[in-house]
């Protein structure tokens, strides 16, 4: 089992805070952290370096982007080899349809999220884009009516868990 990891109550702070509102000014997150800012800056650059903080991002509306349809589909491999399983990610992160990729335990090998414009165009991406990849055996396709996400991760308390 991994260890906790060493995220002090001022890092704690720090990591709300910009997952909060990762635009805000060093001041405003100094101020919030209670902390000076150059104590501040030096926490941030460090937590970059030990990659707890991997980056910085926007998020983007799918719907603006015309892309109102989302959908999980689950694919099944065969054969399952390592190299297949590579060459069949990259296939799908070429998708311009594809949102994310997930390797699965259990019945499903693979989970891809897919943001479409409508329903045509959901089919023609599953039956002529995935389900013809190399290893894919199966897919099954769900959509999805609604799409939440915490936008704020905090570390786990401490339970003795």
């Amino acid at each position: 089992m991994v260890g906790r990891p060493n995220i002090s109550p001022a890092d704690r702070q720090i990591l709300l805070q910009l997952q909060s509102n990762a635009r805000q000014t060093n001041k405003a997150l100094a101020e919030a952290a209670g902390l000076a800012q150059s104590t501040t800056l030096d926490r941030v650059r460090e937590l970059e370096r030990r990659g707890v903080v991997t980056g910085y991002h926007a998020d983007v509306s799918l719907a603006a982007l015309g892309r109102d349809l989302q959908a999980m589909v689950t694919l099944r491999l065969h054969p399952k080899t390592a190299d297949g399983i590579d060459r069949l990610v990259a296939s799908l992160e070429a998708l311009p349809e594809v949102l994310g990729v997930y390797l699965l335990s259990g019945a499903d090998d693979v989970l891809v999220h897919l943001g479409v414009a409508d329903a045509d165009h959901l089919r023609s991406v599953v039956l002529a884009k995935i389900a013809g990849l190399e290893g894919v055996a199966d897919e099954r396709t769900s959509i999805v009516f609604e799409h939440r996400r915490r936008t704020v991760v905090d570390v786990l308390p401490d339970d003795g868990a």
